[in-house]
């Protein structure tokens, strides 16, 4: 939700008593940490800049009960200390509390701190201190470093979920079921995507949630150099035949299990997508009279 629509949402905006300020592209567990520390009546505000989103902005809802709220960076990234204060009070006039991480830095060149705020503001502002899984500190930038690198083991942890790729399913190039093995294909949604593979993961058929199941999956991305040269996110389901019926599908991913590779033939690539099958099989801990 756009957070100036609250300027017309009048009664709705004086509802909100807590705030936590940051940007919030990932939902990962130093971000929880601080959406814990909001009253009942919070909202989350994400200040976007639009650049290298770890989760897109229509997704992040799913990870919070909080109201979220956006904001573009251009609106408050010119304003000093007091006016950036006086700008969420317009807006939240019953505002008591404000929660952020101990690097936020705001207004015009980033040169307002915690400190700031809390000369500015008259309720209480939580600073959140630095979260850590075993000795490194959680940021997003650091997430986006492992997925890029295919260590999804180490992401997964930082995330506190694993990591997922949403969007439309499409038709894949029309030889997997016929001469490999079926496969679903996905559009990505803006998701930042990892390093290019095979990965060891699951597939959720339909829109995000907590109920519908995810099935075991081989999933691929990158380059389709053996075959048609394009690019693809495309996953086989382990040991299960569906009839898909959904128009969209999330794929999540677990371990990686190798590099992308060229085969000569559709027989030696076949072979080792069997490979493949079998090492999600040992990741996943599944065997395969369980699926």
């Amino acid at each position: 939700m756009n957070f100036l629509s609250l300027v017309k949402e009048k009664e709705k905006a004086k509802h909100f008593t807590s705030v936590a300020l940051g940007k919030f592209d990932g939902m990962h567990i130093a971000h929880q940490v601080i959406f814990k520390a909001l009253d009942y009546q919070g909202m989350i505000l994400c200040i976007e800049s639009n650049r290298g989103e770890l989760l897109p902005k229509p997704y992040r809802d799913f990870y919070t009960h909080f109201p979220i709220y956006h904001l573009a960076l251009d609106i408050v990234k010119e304003k000093n200390d007091i006016e950036f204060v006086e700008f969420l009070m317009e807006i939240l006039p019953n505002l008591k509390q404000i929660v952020v991480g101990y690097d936020f830095r705001f207004g015009k060149n980033r040169n307002y701190y915690t400190f700031d705020l809390k000369k500015h503001f008259k309720g209480e502002v939580i600073v959140i201190g630095e979260v850590f899984y075993k000795k490194l500190s959680v940021h997003s930038g650091l997430i986006k470093e492992l997925l890029i690198n295919g260590n999804l083991k180490l992401a997964n942890k930082l995330l506190g979920r694993e990591f997922e790729i949403r969007g439309k399913i499409i038709s894949g190039q029309g030889i997997g079921k016929k001469q490999l093995y079926a496969t679903i294909n996905l559009e990505n949604d803006s998701f930042l995507l990892p390093q290019e593979g095979v990965y060891a993961g699951f597939i959720q058929l339909g829109k995000q949630s907590h109920i519908a199941p995810k099935y075991p999956a081989v999933i691929f991305v990158g380059n389709r150099i053996s075959t048609d040269k394009s690019f693809a996110i495309e996953g086989h389901l382990l040991g299960i035949e569906l009839e898909v019926q959904e128009a969209e599908a999330g794929f999540y991913f677990y371990r990686k299990i190798r590099e992308n590779e060229y085969f000569d033939t559709l027989e030696a690539l076949k072979e080792q997508i069997k490979q493949d099958i079998n090492q999600a099989y040992k990741l996943l801990k599944i065997k395969p009279k369980e699926i």
